[in-house]
């Protein structure tokens, strides 16, 4: 089974998600990317068919990625992400960027503890995360 991962970030602080992208590349790691990264948007441009859209970007996924960090309380999509995770039952990772010292929102606390954890800026521990969870 490969791995279909939705990574919510926000394209104001992307770096996170580039990162992690560029870690799991250079492990060579097998997955597919459902996320909507800056550098590949959603081909819509009215609220409800974003949120369609973003629905079923996640609704395909196995795994759902969130970044901990509190940035993440002023992008409604996230939380809307993060929402449409739950909503679909899909396994939540939260994973605190590199260096952060921050609270993590509430609502993430809330939906790791429901249906995942959160771990620190390591892709080796994220990705055996994963695959644990999967069975691979």
């Amino acid at each position: 089974m490969t791995p279909n991962i939705f990574i919510s970030h926000r394209w104001a602080n992307n770096n996170g998600y580039y990162s992690l992208m560029e870690k799991f590349e250079n492990l060579e790691w097998d997955y597919s990317d459902y996320s909507v990264p800056q550098h590949d948007p959603l081909n819509v441009n009215q609220t409800r068919q974003i949120e369609n859209q973003l629905k079923e970007q996640v609704r395909q996924c196995n795994f759902f990625i969130v970044f901990a960090q509190m940035s993440m309380t002023n992008s409604i999509w996230v939380q809307k992400e993060v929402e449409y995770a739950l909503n679909y039952n899909k396994p939540i990772l939260g994973v605190k960027p590199w260096n952060y010292t921050g609270n993590i929102p509430r609502f993430i606390q809330d939906a790791c503890n429901s249906n995942g954890k959160i771990v620190g800026f390591n892709a080796p521990s994220i990705i055996k995360t994963i695959e644990n969870h999967l069975d691979i």
